[in-house]
């Protein structure tokens, strides 16, 4: 049985003639009478009474009518969700991102996303960079936006959203908090609070203490922590000093002065990044988005 035998069906029990329901549904006469018999043949009974002109159903037609009708709204609401996942309008996506990228941009772009596709179901989560780029090479992410490593994984694709000047984070009773740049020896026998390895990405400062190391300061590290919301508040509480990307949200904590580093300072990057095998319709649509949202990065830290 084919749901278009259904359809036939449907169309004659409804008209209660064959002509009329030829027409309704643009096929010819006797070919929609084969289908009926060859449907009453399957099933072993009849299902129209045929009296000269007249159709009737009889009490098997009567008893089928309700059950192929719902029969053939299952067929339709599966095709329609099957279009709106072709389309990518439908779905799940899991998201990940790190802290200092939770800006009223990007959730901006959410907004515009959701709009643009309301059925489609986001997992959003808060996870290092490093974190996220295990869960996207095993497959248990969908995208994430992420510091990327020197080198990305193979398998990975990447679309760069932001570029972040790295800045320094100071106590805001500091002698450095007073100027608006730091030079490289002036770091020189400040304690530094960092984000522990393992959270961050291994490279993630190597830029900073190679800079340092040809200035000729050498840099003791007092207190690691595993977020940069603690390491903020651990300068805050006058234990060190941080380097950290240039989030707009750490602009007024209090107890926290943000001062520039040298021209030369390094610029971090987030990314967009997704399995490169990964042609699912629905993240095709999200990185569309992405993409229109953010545009050519800059170094705006808002973006």
């Amino acid at each position: 049985m084919e749901l278009r035998h259904l359809r036939y069906f449907v169309a004659v029990a409804e008209e209660l003639s064959f002509t009329r329901a030829a027409r309704r549904l643009h096929i010819a006469q006797p070919p929609l009478s084969q289908q009926i018999r060859a449907l009453e043949e399957e099933l072993g009974c009849e299902l129209f009474e045929r009296s000269g002109r007249a159709v009737l159903l009889t009490r098997a037609g009567k008893e089928l009518l309700p059950e192929a009708r719902q029969l053939l709204e299952s067929a339709e609401r599966l095709r329609a969700r099957a279009a709106l996942r072709a389309r990518g309008e439908q779905g799940s996506l899991s998201i990940a991102l790190v802290t200092s990228f939770a800006t009223p941009r990007f959730a901006a772009m959410l907004r515009q996303f959701q709009r643009r596709c309301p059925g489609v179901q986001l997992s959003l989560g808060d996870h290092s960079s490093s974190w996220q780029l295990e869960a996207l090479t095993r497959g248990e992410l969908d995208a994430g936006f992420l510091r990327p490593p020197a080198r990305m994984p193979a398998q990975l694709e990447a679309l760069v959203v932001r570029r972040e000047p790295m800045r320094l984070a100071v106590p805001s009773a500091h002698p450095l908090a007073k100027q608006g740049t730091a030079s490289w020896r002036d770091l020189a026998g400040e304690p530094l609070i960092l984000v522990e390895p393992g959270v961050t990405l291994a490279d993630y400062y190597s830029a900073f203490f190679e800079h340092c190391r040809q200035a000729g300061v050498e840099l003791t590290v007092r207190q690691y922590t595993g977020n940069v919301a603690t390491q903020v508040w651990l300068v805050s509480a006058g234990l060190g000093i941080a380097p950290l990307p240039n989030v707009p949200d750490l602009e007024h904590h209090p107890g926290v002065t943000l001062i520039d580093l040298p021209r030369d300072a390094p610029v971090g990057e987030i990314v967009l990044a997704w399995r490169r095998s990964d042609t699912s319709p629905t993240l095709q649509r999200f990185i569309a988005v992405a993409k229109a949202s953010f545009g050519p990065p800059r170094g705006d830290p808002g973006t």
